[in-house]
């Protein structure tokens, strides 16, 4: 596996909890949209319609008319998939010794710049950028053995960019 579709997969698992946030908002959104029947209180407390007639029918058929259903049904697919990768992808991260693991962590997820990471180890810069290219590699490795879709997952990555 190369290098950089591995970065884009980490990459890929730092954004994932931001796409997590946006996905759950959304999915907020279109069930206050269509889907609650409670709606804003005047000044008295009680709740008044602006209009006479069936708002309970009117929201079904606009949600109908909008295919809320659907929308509500992509994003909890959505959801479970990045729930899932973010899964995978540790799990696999966590497979791996100590040192690439931190130097993944460090660099790629919470992107310490190379003099933080030289200090947390005591080793020289060369050196941390090596063990990086080398858990990279790892991680590679790691990935194609105990991923079933990898080139979905790799997919989706590059897509996440």
């Amino acid at each position: 596996m190369e290098r950089d579709d591995v970065r884009a997969v980490v990459q890929y698992y730092r954004n994932i909890p931001d796409m997590l946030k946006y996905e759950w908002q959304e999915r907020e959104r279109i069930e206050d949209e269509y889907y609650n029947g409670l709606k804003s209180k005047g000044e008295d407390g009680m709740p008044h319609g602006a209009s006479v007639g069936r708002p309970t029918e009117r929201a079904g058929l606009k949600a109908a008319q909008d295919n809320a259903a659907r929308q509500l049904e992509r994003s909890k697919i959505r959801i479970k998939m990045l729930e899932t990768d973010a899964e995978i992808i540790k799990g696999c991260i966590e497979d791996m010794n100590g040192k690439y693991k931190r130097v993944i962590s460090w660099k790629l997820i919470h992107e310490y710049s190379w003099g933080k990471i030289s200090v947390k180890f005591e080793r020289p810069e060369s050196t941390c950028r090596y063990w990086l290219d080398l858990a990279l590699d790892r991680l590679g490795e790691i990935l194609e053995n105990d991923v079933v879709m990898l080139p979905e997952l790799i997919e989706r990555a590059s897509r996440a960019r």
